[in-house]
């Protein structure tokens, strides 16, 4: 009997540790700042509202999103008319933008944003946002319902101080969908524009089917622990 139960802890143990490292191998970051080469150059049109990025073969999509015409300001809709564009502008100013914005400077600006579909790739744990002037305001929003249709919550929120975003947290854990976006047309400092990139996202898998069967074995393991201390007594 205790080389069965060594044999349910071993095992459990084993599986548990298994899952955690694959759960580390599977974190994942998608720099888009790195999309156009050397600092300094101007860019591209991608040709398309949507791409999907591979990294360590994990595909990760991205579509042009608007707020404009969705019905209210909680709705995000795919938008056709816009291409994503790969900028590069020199440091703090290299990321994913879009090519409607009416700054003209190939950037995120209000109502418009940035869709990361993340259903297949675990959750978020970092957005870095880039071109974030004195007064520029960003956003992220978040969704779990596949259709997105009025169900996006606004997750987290700033004003630029001049310096990029680097946003991180674990409420970004709830959400397998996210919106980059810009709440505001008009430059919170009374700035001449209000305008946004996405640097790079973060991701991590949930703990996998290895790590639950783990933790299976190990209650199987204790309740037996159990049972045969009680007969013991």
């Amino acid at each position: 009997m205790k080389f069965k139960l060594m044999g349910l802890f071993s095992a459990a143990l084993l599986a548990l540790a298994a899952g955690s490292g694959a759960a580390l191998a599977g974190t994942l970051t998608w720099n888009f700042y790195t999309l156009t080469g050397s600092p300094g150059e101007p860019g591209y049109d991608l040709g398309s509202n949507s791409a999907t990025f591979t990294q360590n073969g994990q595909g990760l999509f991205v579509e042009a999103g608007t707020q404009s015409g969705c019905g209210s300001i909680s709705n995000w809709c795919p938008d056709f008319t816009t291409d994503l564009f790969a900028k590069n502008g020199g440091p703090g100013e290299q990321g994913l933008g879009l090519t409607n914005d009416p700054y003209h400077d190939n950037e995120i600006a209000s109502p418009d944003g940035i869709y990361l579909g993340l259903q297949d790739l675990g959750h978020a744990t970092s957005v870095q946002i880039g071109s974030v002037q004195l007064g520029e305001t960003w956003a992220i929003w978040g969704t779990n319902s596949f259709a997105g249709i009025g169900t996006w919550t606004e997750i987290a929120s700033g004003v630029g101080t001049g310096a990029m975003v680097n946003y991180s947290s674990s409420l970004l854990g709830q959400y397998d969908q996210l919106i980059v976006a810009d709440p505001f047309l008009m430059n919170q400092d009374g700035g001449n524009s209000n305008n946004i990139v996405l640097a790079s996202i973060t991701t991590a898998p949930e703990p996998g089917a290895l790590a639950l069967f783990a933790a299976g074995l190990l209650g199987c393991a204790l309740f037996v622990s159990r049972r045969r201390y009680v007969r013991q007594r």
